[in-house]
């Protein structure tokens, strides 16, 4: 694959991440979580799947036991995810996506044996300092605080936790499954936890009725979503996910500016502390 490729893949899941946390938080607003995941799921996964005819499916399925893990991962991060959007405002928690980058940094220096250096150790500064500007106080400490005894906010910081966890997993398989192949397992096993998880929580009644209310909605949730994540793999199979994965947080930009437009969120404080934190996350990976 042309490196041009590569690059083109990475501006665009730049453009749809960016979007991606405004459409989420209209499907998930009013709605349960997990209701709202199988719903951006299962449309987006049908919207993907026939894609899947255009390439080969690898003849040893061991890399399916893996696809299961990270999709448990990815599941539960973007119940949490949704949650967060859906509770706090989406200038405030949607930038906190941003320390899913320093938890990918503590997985890489302990599975991976990747130094921590002082270019780092100044990233995780940035970052944490950039955070408190977005429920700004009267301290730094003070601004800290109030993120951390904030429901939304503590869930967006798990959910980035996850995320570290599933682009770890990500990182191993894209080298030996084609993109496309592994993305469509993973949505698939997906699909089937949430399934799970609704019929045994008694939900599958609510998930039906948001069917019925949000389709529209939920499948440009979904395209968006599943294209986001293909764009990603795609994208690292030439660069380093080191790269890609902090590139990415570029959407946060389109994010703040799109919940100013559509939700009249003030942003004019927090949007220093996104371009801090996005510095920050940049340092990490020098």
């Amino acid at each position: 694959m042309p490196l041009y490729v590569a690059y083109l893949a990475l501006v665009g899941r730049v453009l749809l991440t960016g979007y991606e946390r405004i459409i989420f938080k209209q499907v998930g607003t009013g709605s349960g979580s997990a209701e709202s995941v199988f719903l951006i799921f299962t449309t987006g996964t049908l919207l993907l799947a026939p894609f899947g005819l255009l390439v080969e499916w690898p003849g040893d399925w061991g890399f399916l036991w893996i696809s299961a893990l990270a999709a448990l991962a990815y599941t539960v991060q973007t119940v949490f995810y949704i949650k967060s959007l859906s509770q706090g405002e989406a200038s405030l928690v949607a930038p906190l996506y941003y320390f899913s980058v320093f938890f990918l940094l503590v997985l890489s220096v302990v599975f991976l044996g990747e130094s921590f250096g002082v270019a780092k150790l100044a990233g995780l500064v940035l970052l944490v300092y950039g955070a408190s500007f977005l429920n700004k106080k009267q301290s730094i400490l003070h601004s800290l605080h109030a993120l951390a005894t904030d429901r939304a906010c503590r869930l967006m910081i798990v959910s980035s936790l996850l995320v570290a966890l599933g682009r770890t997993l990500d990182t191993f398989m894209i080298r030996s499954v084609h993109p496309l192949v592994y993305a469509l397992a993973l949505c698939f096993f997906t699909d089937l936890y949430l399934l799970v998880w609704l019929i045994i929580t008694g939900k599958m009644s609510s998930a039906r009725e948001m069917f019925r209310s949000r389709l529209g909605a939920g499948m440009i949730a979904g395209a968006v979503d599943c294209y986001s994540y293909l764009l990603l793999l795609i994208a690292i199979m030439r660069i380093e996910v080191s790269v890609a994965e902090p590139a990415s947080m570029l959407g946060m930009v389109v994010t703040v500016v799109l919940a100013h437009f559509l939700f009249g969120e003030r942003i004019r404080q927090r949007l220093p502390g996104v371009v801090v934190m996005f510095f920050g996350a940049w340092l990490l990976f020098v």
